[in-house]
């Protein structure tokens, strides 16, 4: 009980430490040659072998990209400070695993209704 505890608190703590890390960087000029590497944590459960195919989309654009697994998908959000929404794995349909395309189903005509 007493190492869980131990385990829980260092966890908390490293977890607490990428947060104030995050927010000071968040901060300072990422073009700056002085700036930091980011660290990313992911899940103890994230598994990054495993294969069940993820869509994503690239920020508010029409632009999608299939992942193998949900985990890659957080690690890319992360590592490329890219904000990767997960959608349904149909807008992917199509899209080969690693690459960025045009969402199925998706338009860059504006529709009007009368």
């Amino acid at each position: 009980m007493m190492k869980q505890a131990l385990f829980c608190s260092a966890l908390l703590m490293l977890l607490y430490t990428v947060l104030i890390d995050a927010q000071s960087s968040t901060t300072s000029d990422p073009n700056s040659s002085n700036s930091r590497p980011r660290l990313c944590v992911l899940w103890p459960n994230c598994n990054l072998n495993s294969v069940n195919n993820v869509c994503g989309r690239y920020g508010r654009s029409n632009l999608c990209k299939r992942f193998k697994n949900s985990c890659l998908l957080l690690f890319e959000a992360c590592v490329n400070s890219v904000a990767y929404t997960p959608v349904p794995l149909s807008m992917c349909s199509g899209i080969p695993v690693g690459t960025r395309r045009r969402c199925a189903g998706t338009s860059t005509s504006t529709l009007t209704s009368s």
